[in-house]
């Protein structure tokens, strides 16, 4: 999403969670199709939020002269978590493919916790305009009615 103000340079958004689940989840699709590290990495770089396009191309560019995982290990951005997990296994010689296949089930896990704490907390916020608002409008249909009637019986009455 881009912000864009007269006089100045486009701003763009901080990335989401689901941004990083999305670039996770291209990778983990580069690896299952039988590319490399660097090449799925490079291939997820051309999707997903432009500060992660941004990181992934710069450790890309650095990685060439230090080593992919010591490059992984010094990024402190978004991307931090997955690419620690992914520097252990390209150290350990543990399978890539499965390492980011755990990084996205773990994230699945944690956006549908954090959906379900929103919708527990969501009653309680909607206490607040539900009585403000349609309790009157519940209140005058229901005893609208019986209102009109009595005042229409006193005033007939002489």
């Amino acid at each position: 999403v881009l912000f864009v103000r007269p006089g100045r340079r486009s701003q763009v958004a901080a990335p989401r969670s689901r941004d990083v689940l999305l670039v996770a989840e291209l990778i983990g699709l580069g690896l299952g199709a039988g590319m490399n590290l660097q090449h799925s990495l490079s291939w997820a770089s051309h999707f997903g939020h432009p500060a992660l396009q941004h990181s992934i191309r710069s450790l890309l560019r650095r990685a060439r002269l230090s080593g992919m995982a010591a490059e992984m290990r010094r990024n402190d951005g978004p991307l931090a978590d997955l690419f620690g997990l992914l520097a252990r296994a390209v150290e350990t010689g543990a399978a890539l493919g499965s390492t980011v296949d755990g990084f996205v089930d773990q994230m699945t896990s944690q956006a549908r916790a954090d959906a379900a704490d929103r919708a527990q907390r969501l009653p309680v916020k909607l206490l607040f305009p539900l009585a403000l608002l349609m309790l009157p409008g519940r209140v005058l249909v229901v005893a609208g009615p019986a209102l009109i009637d009595g005042f229409s019986r006193v005033s007939a009455v002489p």
